[in-house]
């Protein structure tokens, strides 16, 4: 007979339903990760040029943070399962008009990536909430880094297997494979257990509802100062590596080549990370994740000062380990702090803020490049970040992620 002690040793591959879930999760990132490729070749391809390919790939942003809350509230509401498979089929319609889209207006293309996008954000909070409620919590964080594992694997290669197939075959099957994934996506949590989550007001109004998620997401201290951290991390840091990489790689080093081992190295380094998180657990899981995100200060840096190729590539790659050391520990902190009931609207409110932030510094970036220089905005930014994180350690319960008098509600979602 295997004891608590030794499935936690084994990490959440030792709990059946987290199996399940992972497939789910599997498919779903192949699906995400092959589309917006297969839709960009088909455009380019069909001779659109960035006025039409603008406004597709701003859709699928668009559709996530417009759909995410409400995907979390529904997700509280209703049903975890059935607000999976409601994102899950409405992809799959998506992904199936597409191949008709392609060949009409650009409006209907922007349409099935909204919804494409829209179907993402009420998948993301349902998933995270599941998690929740399917793994003992001593195991969620190597459920977590399983997950995000998955993630950034079908990041690296769905964009390769994607030119390949419209290469050889055409757009209109790699779309086709999306939809069979989104299917095979909703047969996978289709078949998993349906914990009923106590606490839960049906009667409320949905504004009632989001309500109480903010409240709740209010509450939690540390929270709300990660929040403004990533903030500012995702608006000013993300910004300086996909605005100004790839201009200083062909002006500075005359070559695309550093521009893809960067990202390359990042993706890298995320592996790296949510490996080291499936095994390791910190006894202080919000000042690592802190101190990780805080790597992110390197990648201005680099780009800033650095003459040679290999220290923007180890800039990034560490980047990336330090953003699993932080995805990890947020997600299983929510998923321990915040009681079930909530789960979802939370884990939404996250979502929403950390994709909404990301345009805006993509938008200014280039306006404080313009009127200060290219050199001494990287360091500002740099500084940016590093205030931000080095900020929120005196934040109670930032080191630890955890809020006081908060009783875990372990027993009742443990699976």
């Amino acid at each position: 007979m295997t004891t608590g002690v030794e499935r936690a040793a084994r990490g959440a591959w030792s709990v059946p339903a987290f199996r399940r879930l992972w497939l789910a999760n599997t498919a779903d990132a192949w699906a995400v990760s092959l589309l917006p490729a297969a839709v960009t070749l088909a455009l380019v391809h069909g001779g659109s040029g960035a006025v039409v390919l603008g406004p597709v790939l701003a859709a699928k942003t668009v559709g996530f943070v417009l759909a995410t809350v409400p995907g979390g509230v529904l997700a509280d509401r209703w049903s975890r399962r059935k607000a999976v498979l409601l994102a899950c089929l409405v992809r799959v319609v998506a992904a199936l008009l597409l191949p008709v889209a392609l060949a009409g207006p650009s409006w209907a293309v922007v349409l099935c990536v909204f919804l494409v996008g829209a179907g993402e954000g009420a998948f993301r909070p349902s998933y995270q909430a599941m998690v929740g409620d399917l793994v003992p919590e001593r195991q969620r964080q190597s459920a977590n880094a399983l997950s995000t594992i998955t993630f950034r694997l079908a990041l690296v290669l769905a964009p390769g297997v994607a030119t390949v197939a419209v290469i050889w075959v055409g757009a209109w099957a790699v779309l086709v494979l999306t939809a069979l994934l989104w299917c095979a996506a909703a047969l996978a949590a289709r078949g998993l257990p349906e914990r009923v989550v106590p606490g839960v007001r049906t009667q409320e109004s949905f504004v009632e509802q989001f309500m109480a998620g903010v409240r709740e997401a209010r509450r939690h201290r540390w929270f709300v100062a990660g929040l403004v951290m990533l903030v500012f991390v995702l608006a000013v840091g993300e910004a300086s590596q996909m605005v100004l990489l790839p201009v200083i790689s062909r002006d500075r080093f005359g070559t695309d080549l550093v521009f893809a081992a960067a990202l390359t190295g990042y993706s890298v380094g995320a592996l790296a990370g949510g490996a080291v998180m499936t095994r390791w657990t910190p006894g202080r899981p919000g000042l690592v994740a802190v101190l990780g995100l805080g790597l992110y200060a390197g990648i201005p840096l680099a780009l800033a000062l650095s003459s040679d190729a290999w220290p923007v590539v180890a800039a990034y790659a560490l980047a990336g380990v330090g953003m699993e050391l932080f995805n990890v520990p947020w997600f299983s902190a929510v998923q321990r702090e915040v009681p079930p009931e909530l789960q979802a609207r939370v884990s939404s409110l996250d979502f929403m803020v950390s994709y909404s932030m990301s345009p805006l510094g993509l938008a200014l970036l280039p306006l404080v490049v313009e009127s200060t220089g290219e050199r001494p905005a990287l360091v500002g930014t740099a500084i940016v970040v590093l205030v931000a994180c080095v900020g929120t350690l005196a934040v109670p319960g930032m080191t630890r992620f955890r809020t006081r008098q908060t009783t875990s509600p372990e027993g009742s979602r443990a699976g």
